[in-house]
Formats: C-alpha cells, sequence, structure tokens
C-alpha cells in the first residue's frame, strides 16, 4: 500500500485560513505604544476634510504641495500634543478664513446656503404632485375610448365599400362583439 504523500487540499486551505487569521490578529494587536489608533485619530481626517490654501479646488490631503503636507504635520502635531479638534479648527480659520473649511458655516446669511436647496426640493416636489394630482383628478381615472374611423380603408380596388365596411363606421360605440360580427361575414363573404 502507498499512501499520497499531498495533503489534501481541505487541509492545506485549512492551514491557510489559520494563518491569515493568526497574522490579521496579530497585526492588529501590535500597536505602538505613544501612536494613536485610526479609529481615535482625527487629525488625518481633518486633513482629508479641510480646503488647501496653497491648492484652489483641493483638500489638504490631495495637494501636491509641500505647504499643505507640513500643514497635515501640523494638524497631527496639534493632535498628539492634546489640543482637541475645535481648537485646531479654530487656529485654522484664523489663520487661513473660513475658506479653509469648504463648506460655509451653517450660521448668519451662510445660513441659506443650506436652507434653500431643501425648501427647492419640497416646494417642487408638492408642485409636481399638485399638477399630477389635478391632471388626475380632472380625468376622473376614465380613459377617453378611442374613435372609430368613419371610413374603413379600402380592401378592394373594385371601387364601392363592402357591407362590413359601411357599417363599421355606422357602428361607431357598439360592442365588440358586433363588431368581431360583421368582420366574420365579411370574411366569409369573401371567402
Amino acid at each position: 500500500m502507498t499512501r499520497n504523500k499531498r495533503p489534501s487540499v481541505v487541509a492545506s486551505l485549512s492551514v491557510s485560513i489559520a494563518i491569515f487569521v493568526l497574522g490579521s490578529l496579530s497585526l492588529s494587536a501590535a500597536v505602538v505604544p505613544g501612536t494613536a489608533v485610526a479609529e481615535e485619530s482625527w487629525g488625518y481626517d481633518l486633513g482629508h476634510e479641510l480646503m488647501s490654501p496653497y491648492c484652489p479646488g483641493r483638500t489638504l490631503a490631495t495637494c501636491p504641495s509641500p505647504q499643505a503636507a507640513e500643514l497635515v504635520q501640523w494638524i497631527v502635531t496639534q493632535e498628539a500634543a492634546g489640543v482637541t479638534r475645535e481648537q485646531v479648527l479654530e487656529m485654522l480659520v484664523d489663520r487661513f478664513g473660513e475658506d479653509i473649511l469648504g463648506a460655509p458655516p451653517a450660521e448668519g446669511f451662510t445660513l441659506w446656503a443650506y436652507i434653500l436647496p431643501v425648501a427647492g426640493f419640497v416646494l417642487g416636489g408638492g408642485l409636481v404632485f399638485l399638477v399630477l394630482w389635478r391632471i388626475v383628478k380632472a380625468g376622473d381615472g376614465a380613459v377617453a375610448p378611442m374613435p372609430v374611423p368613419t371610413t374603413a380603408p379600402q380592401a378592394h380596388s373594385a371601387g364601392a365599400p363592402n357591407e362590413a365596411q359601411a357599417t363599421i363606421g355606422a357602428v361607431g360605440g357598439e360592442s365588440d362583439e358586433e363588431l368581431a360580427r360583421l368582420v366574420d361575414s365579411d370574411l366569409e363573404r369573401r371567402a
């Protein structure tokens, strides 16, 4: 009897998963003392939120300017020193103005930048609802019947319309059974 020297696929897969899990746990546990954990850190996040005074239209984190990188490092240093986020924002606004915030503050005249889009959406939606409601109410849900042509297209080139064609125009609003009877009688006559 020879034994298979290759391990099974299941065994190798389970070993790979175990190594991956143990490696992930060891990496997550290897937090260096004195450094901020990513969930608790706000310094780098603030760099993604603030607009760069060195690159118009870009955030501090996306600005390729060395001054922007230095400003992000200054923010992280302030965080490590124990300065609060609000204090850092206040210092940056004092130094660079409110343009660094990217969005206008929700106070005073700039509050309208937040109110007008919401009010426009609500009023526009109400107007659309009102118009659609009036259209539906005006029709009372009834569908207008399709008009029946008074003359049917000529099936023959002989000239005179046959009996079914003459009566279709006269039938107008009669039932579908009557119309079907007339068409059947015309087909029988032609055959």
